[in-house]
């Protein structure tokens, strides 16, 4: 299980997980979220603002209160308004876990840029709070993001839509149900639009945990692939036509599965845990 030892000086932990994570049976990666956070001294908030319906926090809420958590909290922020509350910022400050469903990156992404929810998430992951999220939520914590695109295994211009996500790292690219939904093409365009980011691919029941901003390790049934463009000779996206596919070389690709970390500084395989 996690750790939950905290170092002072460096940010908490980012839980990338590919979506259609298992929430009835053994629950592994919701577990492992909840021991992250604090286990039973954990605080946890729910935001389902990627769905809009507080329906789809409330098996999250029903999961963590069963694990025994101190305190589990389903926020509803569908509106940009509400995002500058007082009391829902407080919630978020005291959060030693903060997790976002899945639904749609975008919606998020409208309801919490700029406001003072966003600065209280930033600042609790600043403290050592794990922010987790499915899906979308865990799309939607890249600055840029990938808001948006087609399936298929060949990078064509044009075959992804990238948007200002939440910025909690500017160092990765994330797309998730990523062999499930054949999105190896729409990651590859995006990398090849931002070389200096890392492309980081989910599959299902699946999560890349993100540690300090430089380690990370794959729990979970399938396998996270890692895209590093930084050495890619490549065809000018921008002024590819539309759907043509891309022309590029020297991208390097890493699989990695359950137990696998990976050094994001050095951009290489590290010995397993």
């Amino acid at each position: 299980m996690a750790k939950t030892k905290r170092s002072e000086s460096q940010p908490g932990t980012l839980m990338l997980i590919g979506g259609a994570e298992d929430k009835f049976e053994q629950k592994f990666l919701l577990k492992w979220f909840f021991e992250s956070s604090g286990g039973r001294k954990a605080r946890i908030v729910v935001l389902p603002s990627a769905s809009e319906s507080e329906e789809s926090g409330a098996i999250y809420l029903q999961v963590f209160t069963d694990f025994g958590a101190r305190s589990v909290e389903i926020i509803p922020l569908f509106k940009r308004d509400d995002a500058d509350l007082s009391d829902v910022t407080r919630e978020l400050v005291k959060a030693t876990g903060i997790f976002m469903t899945g639904g749609d990156q975008s919606k998020i992404a409208h309801i919490l840029h700029g406001t003072a929810s966003l600065r209280a998430i930033k600042g609790a992951y600043e403290r050592g709070a794990t922010i987790g999220g499915t899906s979308a939520g865990a799309a939607v914590m890249s600055d840029p993001m990938i808001a948006s695109g087609i399936g298929g295994s060949l990078a064509r211009s044009g075959m992804v839509k990238l948007g200002e996500g939440l910025g909690l790292t500017q160092s990765l690219l994330i797309d998730q149900h990523f062999h499930q939904r054949n999105r190896l093409g729409r990651l590859l365009t995006a990398v090849l639009s931002y070389p200096d980011m890392l492309g980081i691919g989910v599959d299902e029941d699946t999560a890349a945990v993100i540690r300090h901003n430089d380690h990370l390790s794959v729990i979970g049934r399938g396998t996270v692939t890692i895209v590093d463009p930084s050495e890619a000779h490549s065809a000018n996206v921008a002024t590819t036509p539309d759907k043509s596919p891309l022309a590029f070389s020297r991208i390097v690709l890493h699989t990695l599965v359950h137990g696998n970390r990976f050094d994001l500084n050095k951009r290489e395989m590290m010995s397993q845990e």
